[in-house]
């Protein structure tokens, strides 16, 4: 049982107006809208798995301090805070609050040059915004032990063993192997000089008109700026069919490299990397699937929805990841 009422009482927002509703979208967490005597707003209850973790609840309270300190040159939206902090605990709850923002996402295949240009100006604006605002980032890479796959395989195999999407994974346990490894040797070498979102993609961008709203910044922190970008022009230029289109890759990098220099970028390093983080994402939605994640069967549920697509999105990038080289010319 979520204490709706007492939320609002913590946070001062008044009365509430009317039943809470979910809002739809979130990956990890539960988000309501919240209308109150002092406004609109989305509370996000946090996931209770993720949060046993015990360097989740300070890696959730420097994201949002990240993005609290890009509000002030960008449109990132952030939690508020009570008695200095953005995570509250309340009726055995974690949970923050936010402003409630009326944009919607837009996602392939009606997102335009004009959407890819805007995100583009943005993400060169917050990696340079990050140097201003935080110092000089300069954080050496660790090398990171691949993944053991095929122990993640058998030990999934033997928890939900008539799971739809078990063989799926097991027919591409080699290609998974391979490329994990390939890729934390790369992003070995790739230091990390920007702080930034991590995770901007669609999903995460309100548009109210032609504006921007950045939200769930939760991944926020060190990172590559070319690995990033590269992540981006995947996202911003995906034309729903299964391929890019070039008009609006060439929004978004053109944005970009207004504001931004990428004579230095590690080009061959930054692809071979690229796969990692949808190798990561797929790695968790299999332990939560499974159940050695969480017991949660919501939990579960969402966990076994992301498996198959993220085993279709990576092969697809591998295609498409080839392409952008080309566009780049590197």
């Amino acid at each position: 049982m979520i204490h709706f009422n007492e939320i609002a009482a913590r946070y001062g927002i008044g009365m509430l107006l009317s039943t809470p509703t979910p809002v739809l979208g979130g990956l990890l967490h539960t988000t309501y809208r919240l209308d109150a005597a002092e406004g609109s707003f989305a509370v996000k209850i946090l996931n209770p798995a993720v949060m046993k973790r015990p360097e989740a609840l300070g890696n959730m309270i420097r994201s949002e301090q990240i993005a609290a300190a890009f509000r002030g040159s960008l449109p990132a939206v952030s939690a508020l805070e009570v008695d200095g902090s953005p995570v509250q605990k309340i009726g055995g709850e974690a949970v923050m609050l936010y402003p409630w923002i009326s944009g919607r996402p837009v996602f392939p295949p009606k997102l335009s040059a004009r959407h890819a240009a805007a995100v583009g100006d943005l993400l060169a604006r917050m990696h340079g915004a990050g140097e201003t605002l935080f110092g000089p980032v300069d954080e050496k890479p660790e090398k990171e032990a691949p993944l053991d796959w095929e122990s993640l395989a058998k030990e999934a195999g033997s928890l939900s063993p008539d799971a739809p999407w078990l063989p799926a994974l097991n027919a591409a346990l080699p290609d998974l192997i391979s490329r994990d490894a390939d890729a934390r040797e790369a992003a070995s070498v790739l230091e990390k000089t920007a702080l930034s979102h991590r995770d901007l993609d669609p999903k995460n961008v309100l548009w109210e008109g032609a504006n921007p709203h950045v939200i769930d910044w939760e991944s926020a922190g060190p990172v590559h700026p070319a690995s990033e970008l590269l992540e981006c022009l995947l996202s911003w230029s995906d034309d729903g069919e299964g391929g890019l289109s070039r008009t609006s890759f060439d929004a978004f990098l053109s944005a970009y490299r207004a504001k931004r220099d990428l004579t230095e970028a590690s080009w061959d390093a930054v692809f071979r990397a690229a796969p990692l983080g949808m190798l990561d994402w797929l790695a968790y939605n299999v332990k939560r699937a499974s159940g050695i994640e969480t017991a949660d069967e919501h939990d579960r549920l969402a966990g076994a929805s992301e498996v198959p697509g993220t085993l279709r999105l990576l092969a697809l990038n591998e295609k498409n990841l080839g392409l952008i080289r080309e566009w780049l010319g590197v």
